[in-house]
């Protein structure tokens, strides 16, 4: 093998051994992308004034809201069908938390909050997660 053609195999080599650890090392953050999906249901409760339970069902139209990993901002929403049902598709694996908003004039900032963590383990991983509770008056 002449030193022209060992120099071509090696810079080839070198190149191609490169890349594979570049792509091998990179590691997928939550969000968008992916093939999983997570899916749920919104309970709706309506109380008296007296704080009694008067009424409870699944409720449409309700916003989920959805965040990846460690944000603090909404990422993405979905409207519950008229069975009270969302899902969020092609995620990556990792966490993720889902919350709903409800109209709370006793609470502070007269709201309140219903919020699941969730964690994608698996690439085509289908979570389906707990009822969100949102609240009525």
């Amino acid at each position: 093998m002449s030193t022209h053609s060992l120099r071509s195999f090696l810079r080839i080599f070198a190149f191609s051994f490169i890349t594979i650890l570049l792509f091998s090392s990179c590691e997928k953050e939550p969000g968008d992308g992916g093939l999983a999906t997570i899916k749920g249901k919104v309970l709706s409760y309506r109380f008296d004034n007296d704080g009694v339970l008067v009424d409870s069902g699944y409720v449409g139209d309700v916003r989920v809201f959805i965040s990846y990993g460690d944000n603090t901002w909404v990422d993405d929403d979905a409207r519950t069908s008229y069975t009270g049902e969302y899902a969020f598709e092609w995620l990556q694996k990792g966490a993720y938390k889902i919350w709903v908003i409800s109209d709370c004039p006793s609470c502070p900032e007269n709201q309140q909050q219903d919020v699941l963590d969730v964690t994608v383990d698996e690439r085509k991983e289908t979570i389906d997660a707990r009822d969100l509770k949102f609240y009525k008056d």
